[in-house]
């Protein structure tokens, strides 16, 4: 029996060679970032959300990367959204693209330390001076969006979504994770070309913006799944599978479904990690996972 090893990679440091695990222990100074990135309003930290407003959409955010050479359209793509998880999702798929030999991007949010937790390119922070280089080319494109006037303006993680896509271009990534920030349907990550869609479980969140029943949240969601990607779903509430169902089905996409096309159990389970075994549409696999909690079984 063959055990594969799978599980998120600590993230590095290129500059001080820090583990993740080191919490605010990083010397890397990310200040002349932050103070663009912080002439843009954030969501993050203010209530309320772009999206909610009347008439919104990404082409603004299309736009900009049109003119930029539309650098998140190369790489192959894995697109995750979900209320639970998908930053556990993420990373375990980021780490088992390296370990198939793939330069392979990731894009998450929110970050721990610092900015550059969010933009990894094979464990390997995106380091400060690879961000400025990054915001050298978007920066005049984005002013000359902005004094046209016909655009909207952009926010905080709609800049570090195009400079996140920049740097995959730079670092020649072949594959590329992408975390949604918020929702799915209008998210600024929701540019991407999928060649598999991710829904992580769905609950109620953010009922003020994504809507206030699960069938409404779940449409968000599924506002990433584009025609012909293969779509990977965790077990749902009925009123959530439903969408995801319908949508999958409107788009020709293939839809699997943990639990019903693929299940696991879990053989071992120790505070090193666990050892799963999953059954499906390609067989039985046992992987090692290096996460102990019981949940992170169905995240793999």
């Amino acid at each position: 029996m063959v055990v594969r090893i799978v599980g998120p990679a600590p993230w590095r440091c290129k500059e001080c060679s820090c583990p993740g695990a080191i919490i605010g222990r990083c010397a890397v100074d990310y200040s002349n970032v932050e103070r663009y990135l912080d002439t843009f309003v954030n969501y993050e930290v203010l209530p309320g959300f772009g999206f909610a407003e009347s008439g919104y959409d990404l082409s603004h955010v299309r736009e900009l990367l049109r003119r930029l050479g539309d650098p998140h359209l190369g790489p192959r793509t894995v697109h995750v959204a979900g209320s639970k998880g998908k930053g556990s999702v993420s990373a375990m798929v980021a780490s088992a693209l390296i370990a198939c030999g793939l330069r392979t991007g990731l894009y998450t949010s929110p970050h721990l330390v610092h900015l550059g937790e969010r933009i990894r390119v094979d464990g390997e922070c995106v380091t400060p001076g690879e961000l400025e280089a990054a915001i050298d080319i978007a920066r005049p494109h984005i002013e000359a969006l902005h004094a046209d006037g016909r655009w909207r303006r952009f926010t905080y993680f709609e800049v570090l979504t195009v400079l996140a896509f920049l740097h995959f271009r730079a670092r020649g990534v072949e594959a590329q994770v992408v975390e949604v920030g918020l929702g799915g349907r209008l998210d600024a990550t929701n540019v991407v070309t999928p060649d598999v869609c991710v829904i992580t479980p769905i609950s109620l969140e953010h009922t003020a913006v994504l809507g206030d029943t699960l069938t409404k949240i779940a449409a968000e969601k599924a506002g990433i799944i584009k025609a012909g990607a293969d779509v990977v779903s965790a077990p749902q509430p009925a009123e959530a599978m439903h969408v995801i169902e319908a949508v999958s089905a409107a788009c020709a996409a293939p839809l699997v479904c943990v639990g019903k096309d693929v299940t696991y159990d879990v053989l071992q389970q120790s505070v090193d990690g666990q050892v799963i075994r999953s059954e499906g549409l390609y067989g039985e696999r046992v992987v090692r996972i290096s996460l102990a909690g019981t949940y992170q079984a169905e995240n793999a």
